[in-house]
């Protein structure tokens, strides 16, 4: 196997292994025989086996190869000369933006009326148990946001790009390679709408470099988000390292919990640093009837926000970013 194939391979079985392991810790779910369990337990350890198989594998093809999803704080630290700088924070008074672009294809069928209902949908039909649970809410959000774009912009939106393996510093370990979930790009013209539509790998976009380029790492509903961040930023630096770009916007979330990322590589490409977010979270009820209600302005400051970065994801936060830098007073 070639290493985007086994890279493939690895994501698959540990996407299997998550929903095992969720199933069997949803409350109601234990299971009464003991052999079941025994059973369960088993192929758990078999995938294991098979991922440990697949790594060494894959560490040998690509010498050394660290995924994303293996990196930790320390590691993006000491070994990526990544650094924290800071968090940064919605302006105040958001209410009249937020109204601004509610109205944003309000003829679509995407649009911030639909947007509820369909979020209400997912609430009610969608168990929130995997990852692929949550990337049902997340594509919703994309969906709204290419109803929001001006006549003359068009969102096109890949899903599951392998990020090549490639040594981040020169002559030396770590190499990084793994997957981005999600990445949007817009253009502007028939031309560049078609090629971003026809091309199968990130890798081309070093060639064809889009003007913008918004980067989800998704997450599932039993995870802590805020677990997850380095991991998210090691992704969007080395796409910064593929496609030569010293700023790059993204988003961790799992559809309900939102952190908002902006990553600026050094001038050497030699390390970043990197704000985000805090977390910004969908409300979400039932009534005493328990019927589900989907609490505005949330779902409408999220599509506000991501319509914005997705357009201008190569630009560093300016007058009219939604947030600003936190200042912490010395």
């Amino acid at each position: 196997m070639v290493s985007v194939d086994l890279q493939l391979a690895i994501n698959s079985l540990l996407r299997l292994k998550r929903a095992i392991v969720y199933e069997s810790l949803e409350p109601g779910q234990e299971s009464e025989d003991s052999e079941d369990t025994a059973t369960e337990d088993d192929f758990v350890q078999q995938i294991d086996t098979t991922l440990s198989l697949l790594g060494s594998k894959l560490a040998l093809q690509v010498g050394g190869s660290r995924h994303f999803s293996h990196t930790d704080p320390e590691y993006i630290w000491t070994k990526l000369n990544i650094t924290s700088a800071g968090f940064i924070i919605l302006k105040p008074s958001p209410e009249e933006r937020i109204a601004a672009t509610t109205s944003l294809g309000q003829n679509e069928l995407w649009s911030s009326a639909n947007l509820y209902h369909h979020l209400h949908l997912l609430g009610n039909v969608v168990p929130q148990k995997t990852e692929a649970s949550s990337r049902a809410w997340i594509d919703a959000f994309f969906f709204r946001v290419s109803a929001m774009l001006p006549p003359d912009q068009h969102m096109v939106l890949n899903m599951e790009q392998v990020v090549p393996a490639m040594t981040i510093r020169p002559l030396s370990f770590p190499i990084l390679s793994g997957f981005v979930d999600y990445f949007a790009v817009v253009s502007q013209c028939t031309a560049s709408t078609d090629f971003y539509l026809n091309t199968q790998t990130l890798d081309v976009y070093k060639f064809f470099k889009p003007p913008s380029f918004f980067i989800i790492e998704a997450k599932d509903f039993w995870s802590e988000t805020l677990d997850h961040v380095h991991q998210a930023v090691c992704g969007l630096y080395a796409c910064g390292q593929l496609l030569q770009k010293k700023i790059l916007c993204g988003a961790l979330t799992n559809g309900h919990d939102w952190v908002f990322l902006l990553v600026k590589l050094n001038d050497d490409y030699d390390g970043a640093s990197y704000q985000q977010s805090p977390m910004i979270q969908l409300q979400i009820t039932r009534g005493v009837d328990n019927q589900l209600v989907i609490h505005e302005p949330w779902p409408d400051l999220i599509a506000g926000i991501l319509s914005y970065w997705i357009t201008n994801s190569s630009a560093d936060l300016g007058g009219d970013d939604w947030f600003e830098p936190l200042l912490v007073a010395e």
